[in-house]
Order: structure tokens, then sequence, then C-alpha cells
């Protein structure tokens, strides 16, 4: 897959400019409110016309003010799943889902339409009337909507906005899914670094219409260029874990990792099985570091790790700490890692009280 831009579109003061190639997997278009990200994707959607430039997608040329092309919307199999959900408020979940499936040509569908409705759990609201979903609802109805047409590539402009972690959680870990299992590309808009760095591949920084940084998401860690709108504090690790135990009314205990040296974590007492999977989210900034093995301490959890990476920007660092083959991110202030003196390859001991690992359930 290869979308193509090179396209300028100018709304009073305001200009867009940008040039670059989109390549496959997940690619995060991230930066501050203004800065022209949705602009971007309307343009490459088709409800927008750039004032001139090119767009192509596989080769085939989908706006060209040099060749007089605009590929109306409708026929550009590119699928958008907005902020708002858009849905038809006249239909039913089943009639929503079914709509784009069933304008498009037999011959071109890709998307198993019950696989998707499985995998994002609509069976239970198929008949409900759309006015009467929560907002988690609402984006997984939109998002197999947009699936079911079976796009060459799916546009998502800040999708979880408006939801809670849980939901955020959910739609996060089954975006990845379904580009994996369906080979489908997708150009994800948001302003959340937690959302760049679970999700994206590759991301591309703009700002003021223009683009200032691109490559790997951990850029928005180490590079000054975009520290000013970035919120750092925000910064979450999204985890997947396996109840092994609970202690008592209080506390279970979590296994995560990749099987051959997992960590175990312990957190708030969960109504699962023994055996069953849960994602859970850990903020960088509640994560405390150490180089000895501490003692005598209330929290809960004390995990050996090693420092694989460390990224410095304005007003912190960020370690990558490898625990039992999965890595987690901390946030210091650079004061920390000089006194400290810490640096990459340092075993290093990770403090967590059990309430700051927030479960996300299912939804």
């Amino acid at each position: 897959m290869s979308l193509e831009i090179d396209i300028q579109k100018t709304f009073g003061d305001f200009q867009l400019r940008i040039e670059g190639t989109i390549r496959e997997g997940i690619t995060g278009v991230f930066g501050p409110s203004a800065s022209g990200k949705s602009t971007l994707l309307n343009c490459v959607a088709g409800f927008e016309k750039p004032d001139n430039g090119r767009i192509s997608l596989n080769l085939e040329t989908l706006f060209s003010s040099q060749d007089n092309i605009n590929i109306s919307a409708e026929k550009r199999r590119v699928g958008y799943v907005h902020q708002h959900s858009a849905l038809f408020p006249h239909l039913s979940v089943r009639e929503n889902v079914e709509f784009g499936y069933l304008l498009t040509p037999e011959a071109k569908r890709s998307v198993d339409l019950r696989e998707m409705i499985h995998l994002f759990r609509l069976e239970k609201i198929m008949d409900r009337g759309v006015l009467n979903l929560s907002g988690g609802e609402r984006q997984r109805v939109a998002l197999v909507r947009s699936l079911a047409a079976s796009p060459e590539l799916l546009l998502l402009d800040e999708p979880l906005a408006s939801l809670d972690l849980p939901f955020r959680g959910f739609i996060l870990k089954k975006l990845k899914e379904v580009s994996e299992r369906l080979d489908l590309n997708m150009v994800y808009v948001s302003h959340s670094i937690s959302e760049m760095m679970a999700l994206v591949n590759s991301i591309i920084v703009i700002n003021n219409g223009e683009k200032v940084a691109e490559g790997d998401p951990a850029l928005l860690l180490n590079n000054l260029r975009v520290a000013n709108y970035v919120d750092y504090g925000s910064l979450e690790n999204i985890i997947q874990g396996t109840v092994v135990e609970h202690l008592d009314d209080y506390f279970s205990v979590l296994s995560v990792g990749d099987g051959k040296g997992d960590a175990r974590l312990v957190i708030p007492k969960l109504e699962l099985e023994i055996g069953e999977s849960i994602d859970v989210s850990i903020n960088a900034s509640d994560i405390i570091v150490s180089k000895n093995f501490p003692v005598a301490i209330s929290a809960k959890n004390i995990l050996k790790g090693t420092v694989s990476q460390i990224n410095n920007s304005t007003n912190y660092a960020f370690m990558h700490c490898d625990i039992g083959g999965i890595s987690l991110i901390t946030a210091l202030t650079g004061h920390s890692v000089i006194g400290l003196e810490l640096e990459e390859g340092d075993d290093i001991y990770l403090i967590l009280k059990a309430t700051s690992i927030n479960p996300i359930t299912s939804v």
C-alpha cells in the first residue's frame, strides 16, 4: 500500500502544505488543535478538494489539479471514522453496519461482516436503534460500518477523543487486530501521545499546516520540535496480562510478558477467572525507579528490569524498561536521571502501587 500526498489547501489565513508517502501499517498523524490534521484526512477522503497538488492510493490517482482529476468520495474505497461516529440515526445498528456492505460489489468484498460483528462484540445490540447506544457502542458500530465496505484504506479522525479509558483500550486493541488480520492500512489522527505509542507503526507530526517531524512514534519522546504540544503527563502504558491468582478479597495477580520470564503485577481485585486475560493501563509518571531493591515500603509491586532506552525531552526523560519481555515507559525528570546516574543497560527496580494499575474492562 502506498498513499502519496503532495497538496496545498487554503482556508482564510490558514494553509495546509503537506508532501509525503504513507506506507503499510498504521500511520499516526499527530499535532495540536487547528494544525491541519482533519483537513488532511478530508482531502484524502474526498470531502475537501485541495487547491492544487496530487493524491494517489495504490498508484491510482484520486486527485490531480494538473490532470483535472477529482474522484468522488464514494468511489475512493476509503473508509472514514469520525470522533462523533456519524451514524444514520433513523437506521438500526444492523442497517447501519450493512449499509456499506450492501453497496459494495460482491467481487470487491474482502471483509467477513459476521467476523467483524463478532470481533467488536455487536451481536447483542444489532436490532437496537443507534440513538439508544453508549459512546463506546456507537464508535464500535461506526468502525464496523466502515470496515464492512471493504476499504483499501481506513481514516480515523480522533475516534476515541470523547471516550473513557475502558472504551479506548478496547478499541485500540481491536484496531491493531483488524489491521493485522485484514492487512488493512490506516491513518490515525489524534493528539493523544498514549494512543500513538500504543497503536501506530509510524508517525507524521504537523503544526500550522506543515510537517515538522516524521518517523518512529518514539520521536514524540525525544524531539524538541514537538515537545511544546505533547501532553507528557498523560502518557500511559497499555499492556495485556493474564489472571494467575487471587490473593484475598482485595487483590489479584496478573502475569505480563512474553511467556519466558513473565513479570507479576498485583492489582485491585478482579472479578475474573484464573486464566482470563485483561488489558491494564499504567501512567508513566506513576512508576517510581530505584537502582537498589527497596525495603519497608507499602507499594505492592517491585519489578526488576533493565533500562533499554532513554529519551530526553524538554521537561521529562523517558526510560524504556524491559520487564519479562515487555517494555514499560517511565517518565522521570532529567534531574532524577542525572542524580541516579541512569544509563542504558542498567539494572533497575520499578515500584508501583496496586491502585495505580487501572484495569481496562471489556465493553
